[in-house]
This record gives structure tokens, sequence and C-alpha cells, in this order.
């Protein structure tokens, strides 16, 4: 009986293991303005995807994701833009944000609205 409970608990332990860094807002602070590219990646670790901007900026991207049963409560997206090898600016983008911290205007629903045009 314990080594299946071993085993199960393995399991769960396994399943529950990051493919790469985890990503949140402490590591986006720590990042400072013409902090150089390998400075980035000491901080944030590998970017989720790297995009060629005009001008030859690059645009380097981390995604920081906060879920339940399998349901996405929180999604983040950290932006940094790189220009000769040296972080230019940054920016974090909420995608999902909590509904505790929206306010009463963004959670009313098509329905309230279209309630209140049509009285």
């Amino acid at each position: 009986m314990k080594k299946i409970m071993l085993f199960f608990v393995s399991l769960c332990l396994i399943g529950c293991a990051s493919g790469g860094k985890i990503v949140t807002s402490d590591e986006f602070h720590q990042v400072n303005i013409s902090m150089s590219v390998d400075e980035l990646i000491k901080i944030m670790g590998k970017p989720y995807s790297i995009t060629k901007l005009e001008g030859g900026y690059l645009e380097y991207k981390y995604i920081e994701r906060q879920t339940a049963a399998d349901r996405v409560l929180v999604e983040r997206h950290y932006l940094f833009v790189i220009k000769d090898n040296k972080v230019t600016s940054k920016k974090q983008v909420d995608l999902n944000r909590p509904s505790y911290e929206r306010d009463s205007y963004e959670m009313q629903t098509s329905t309230n609205q279209k309630q209140e045009l049509s009285e």
C-alpha cells in the first residue's frame, strides 16, 4: 500500500513540474532599462518568443500563467524591447485579470447593457 501511495505522490509531483523557469512580476521588476540581454536572461530565463521589430529592435516575450483546475485565472505577458544587446523598454500586459481587481463597469455583461438601453 505504501508503494502505491508513493507512486501516486511521485506521479503528481512529476505532473506539476514545469518545463521552464516560472516567471513572476518580481523578476520583471528586477530588470532595469539598459541591462544587457545576458543579464535579462539570467533573471528571467529563456524567453517564450523573440519577435523582430522595425529598426533593428527585438521583442522578448515572457508569459506567466496562474491556473487552477485546468483554468487560467491570470495571464501576464512581460515584454522587453532590445536594441544593440540592451533592454530599451519593458512592459507588463495583464490579459486575464482576477475579478477582484476589476471595477464594476468592467464586470457588466452585454445582457445588462442591453437591458439598460431598452428601458
